[in-house]
């Protein structure tokens, strides 16, 4: 998935204004990401996570991961989860949760948010 998909996807599946963004890690020519969106209501959306397979089994997805929920215990209210790979991510490592207090929230529970296909 791309970038642009993401934000198609973020933007077609919230009711909210949202403003998608993207956390980068580079390694050669290799560009992992994962996007996330910030919406009006002050709740951040991680959507998806790439990672190509010269950067797999690295940590570098975990990184990511880490760093979005990072940014959402600074600035957000809520963080809900629709990118398969963070969801079991954060499952496995439940002390990234606690290190940072972050309210994590099911996508199935808020109204007008689908899970990620």
């Amino acid at each position: 998935m791309t970038s642009d998909e993401v934000e198609a996807s973020a933007k077609t599946e919230s009711r909210n204004k949202v403003r998608v963004h993207r956390l980068e890690e580079r390694v050669g020519d290799s560009v992992a990401f994962l996007g996330y969106a910030g919406d009006d209501q002050n709740d951040m959306t991680i959507w998806h996570t790439e990672v190509p397979p010269s950067l797999q089994h690295m940590g570098v997805g975990g990184r990511l991961v880490e760093q979005a929920v990072q940014l959402a215990s600074r600035d957000s209210s809520r963080l809900l989860i629709m990118c398969p790979f963070a969801k079991e991510y954060l499952a496995r490592h439940p002390e990234v949760k606690e290190r940072y207090a972050v309210r994590l929230e099911e996508a199935g529970s808020v109204r007008g948010l689908h899970p990620y296909r």
